[in-house]
């Protein structure tokens, strides 16, 4: 295992700065995969030498590595993208997510009181955004972006107290995860099936995107986006009349006919529609949800009086 991972470590930071730096980093990742339950560089640098008296030179090391160093992480997560890409057998998914990282205080970067899936409730957190492949055998990231909200982007003296370059402005995460995806797709990761839960889904702008892109997908929405009964057909929009002046009509007219929260739809249903799936095997066992499947139509375009997609 120690041979692996040292081959492994090489592909990762070859050629990136001097020996000892590279050295360094080594160091740094044994020391997070090693036990213990503190993971910062001062108890790891005590489990990594075997004499207590070398303890503060592999902390100074540790420190210098990631602290004062720069690396270029863009290359790292293109070698390992690709070495992703090459060794996990059978992916079949690109997967889009953000993590919320608990914090107190209000100086590390990108802190704010904002919602955190991970945590489940609004709170003081950091929160990156992150893309993965993904098979049945395993998963692994490449690619995360720290989310800086509104109120850090628009403060140029607290950004750089904290390092963040001069050029960084405010995205959403929905543009942070598309441009997550255009990195990956042109370091040449395959294009796959994309799956994201409702915080992206529900945004009709992300989903034209990963259309335009070629990207087929299964994403959550919010219980209140409104759809089409099934079944359901536009009606036509009707042919000018050849004696009347102006612009064709481009409005589509629904007539009484009203679209429905798709929480109302599921409520509706019929128990015969529905069926139980066995999706993972937990800690605590079996884990299963009820599923019921529809053809439908969107119906965000029908306030517009456009037809429905």
């Amino acid at each position: 295992m120690e041979g692996e991972l040292e081959s492994f470590l090489t592909s990762m930071f070859a050629g990136m700065g001097r020996v000892e730096r590279r050295r360094a980093m080594d160091w740094y990742v044994k020391g997070l995969l090693l036990e213990g339950e503190r993971k910062s560089i001062d108890p790891m640098a005590g489990r990594l030498v075997e004499e207590a008296s070398e303890k503060d030179a592999m902390r100074q090391r540790l420190q210098q590595c990631v602290s004062g160093s720069a690396w270029a992480d863009d290359e790292v997560m293109h070698r390992l993208a690709l070495k992703l890409e090459e060794d996990l057998p059978d992916l079949e998914a690109l997967v889009l997510d953000d993590t919320g990282f608990p914090k107190k205080g209000r100086h590390s970067v990108g802190v704010a009181r904002q919602y955190s899936g991970t945590l489940g409730r609004t709170d003081n957190c950091q929160v990156a955004v992150s893309l993965h492949v993904a098979s049945e055998k395993g998963s692994g990231c490449i690619g995360m972006r720290m989310y800086l909200p509104a109120e850090w982007t628009a403060d140029t003296k607290r950004l750089r107290k904290v390092g963040v370059p001069q050029d960084v402005s405010f995205e959403t995460k929905r543009e942070i995860a598309l441009g997550l995806l255009e990195r990956a797709l042109g370091w040449g990761v395959k294009p796959r099936l994309l799956l994201a839960d409702s915080g992206y889904g529900n945004e009709v702008e992300f989903r034209e995107e990963l259309t335009r892109r070629g990207l087929p997908y299964i994403v959550g929405i919010r219980g209140d986006s409104v759809v089409w009964p099934p079944g359901f057909e536009p009606p036509p929009i009707p042919a000018k009349p050849a004696r009347m002046s102006g612009p064709a009509r481009t409005r589509c007219r629904y007539g009484e006919a009203k679209p429905l929260a798709v929480e109302k739809l599921a409520e509706g249903l019929p128990r015969t529609d529905w069926k139980s799936v066995n999706w993972r095997e937990g800690a605590k066992g079996s884990r299963s949800s009820r599923f019921a499947a529809l053809r439908l139509r969107t119906a965000h375009r029908h306030s517009l009086g456009l037809a429905p997609g």
